[in-house]
């Protein structure tokens, strides 16, 4: 008689409330119409609202950002913390842009943008994703993103994490990977054969892997990229697309609006 699987469950859940802020963990979460409600709502920018990212500004990965009721707190070692409410911005929206797309976004006001440019020690702006702006989703008609790269979601495993690691010779955590939501119970790699999943009440498309950049070699709370450019070498040699661009994790848009939490099952459905 063979045994009977492990379940698949969410292992952890993640947002990232500035674009490339420090993760904050969830124990439940909401899924709104651009994905985990609080994810990826404000972005900094610079001052001609062109999108800042830690790719570039690795010190933006250690900002603490925090929601409250009705604002947001940013917090660095170091510093004093300084608390946004939104109904304080000021009204103007301006034109930013996040990988050639244009959005019209909400500026945080002129305390959060002094904040960040003496952090980062460049010019900055912090602009926020109101009611007013509108993002589509460049490949999928009428779905639309906040500030994340490209689509609202990302899933990641835990197996799949472990066989990088056994392959990779410098130490690895989940974090680099800037997933939302993490699975437990599946085998490596077998998130690549998916093609839609469901979590509670809700069902998820898995859209398409995640191609990774030089971000993935910034170590939590470190402002140094890996001298080896590991893990992305490790990702290159063994998984990749055909161009040998390093892939994991998977984008995937929600078709429905819930919570979700940890321990739920997941299951998968196509």
């Amino acid at each position: 008689m063979s045994a009977t699987p492990p379940p698949i469950q969410v292992s952890a859940l993640y947002h990232y409330p500035v674009k490339s802020c420090a993760p904050l963990r969830l124990g439940r979460g909401y899924i709104d119409d651009y994905g985990l409600a609080g994810d990826r709502r404000y972005l900094v920018t610079d001052p001609d609202g062109q999108f800042l990212t830690g790719r570039r500004h690795p010190r933006l990965a250690s900002l603490l950002a925090t929601p409250i009721d009705g604002g947001l707190v940013l917090a660095a070692a170091g510093r004093d913390a300084l608390t946004l409410m939104t109904q304080a911005f000021p009204a103007e929206h301006i034109d930013v842009v996040v990988w050639q797309q244009h959005v019209l976004a909400q500026r945080c006001g002129a305390a959060a943008d002094a904040w960040l440019s003496e952090y980062l020690e460049t010019p900055a702006r912090l602009v926020y994703f109101s009611a007013r702006s509108q993002r589509p989703i460049k490949d999928v008609a009428n779905r639309a993103v906040s500030f994340a790269d490209g689509y609202p979601l990302l899933l990641a495993s835990e197996a799949s994490l472990a066989w990088v690691q056994e392959r990779c010779p410098s130490p690895l955590v989940m974090a680099q990977f800037r997933p939302n939501i993490v699975v437990r119970g599946a085998a490596a790699w077998a998130e690549d054969a998916w093609k839609v999943i469901r979590i509670g009440g809700l069902h998820f498309d898995i859209h398409s892997p995640c191609e990774r950049c030089v971000f993935t070699t910034l170590a939590p709370r470190s402002e140094h990229f890996h001298p080896r450019q590991q893990p992305l070498r490790t990702l290159i040699a063994h998984h990749h697309d055909g161009n040998k661009v390093p892939l994991f994790g998977h984008n995937m848009i929600a078709r429905g609006t819930g919570v979700i939490e940890t321990g739920m099952a997941v299951s998968v459905e196509a």
